[in-house]
């Protein structure tokens, strides 16, 4: 059974972690599997569209963290799946240097969802995010999923607080 962790300014989130893979192509998988499970869509379908996005540029933001995001058509509200990985991969596109993952929070945007809604959301995501010892928190606890949910609600503590806020986490 899946379980969501209820948070207020991120999505309703799933974890899987600590995820075994070993490419890019194979995280998308494992997401895609639990993203089709809750969307009742074809793994497929997701892969796609996670990959039709990726060719716009890569969504490594800061090093070792991704955010691979689509637009879903389906009646499920936004959600995400949190994935930290046993082992960095390599996640680039074809045009770009070398990247490793090791994190990847992959948003499944609503297509009802405000779109600067969504953008701002993105926007102060990558700013918390790109906080080293937040990263590193998130990695000591891969394999305990309620210290997981815990950061969870910490990250989505510093998101609800104003933008301005944000920048300082760094």
């Amino acid at each position: 059974m899946i379980k969501f962790i209820e948070t207020q300014v991120i999505p309703k989130s799933l974890i899987l972690s600590p995820l075994f893979c070993y490419s890019k192509k194979r995280l998308f998988e494992e997401i895609a599997d639990c993203a089709g499970y809750v969307l009742q869509k074809p793994a497929k379908e997701i892969i796609e569209a996670l990959n039709k996005r990726e060719t716009y540029g890569t969504t490594v933001f800061y090093p070792g963290i991704a955010i691979p995001h689509a637009v879903i058509d389906s009646e499920h509200e936004t959600f995400a799946i949190l994935s930290i990985l046993d082992k960095p991969i390599t996640f680039n596109s074809i045009d770009s240097d070398e990247q490793l993952i090791d994190i990847a929070l992959c948003l499944f945007i609503s297509k009802y969802d405000d779109s600067a809604k969504i953008e701002s959301l993105l926007k102060n995501i990558t700013i918390v995010l790109s906080n080293n010892d937040l990263l590193n928190s998130l990695r000591l606890v891969k394999n305990e999923p309620s210290k997981l949910a815990i950061l969870l609600n910490k990250i989505d503590f510093i998101l609800d607080k104003p933008s301005q806020d944000n920048t300082q986490t760094n």
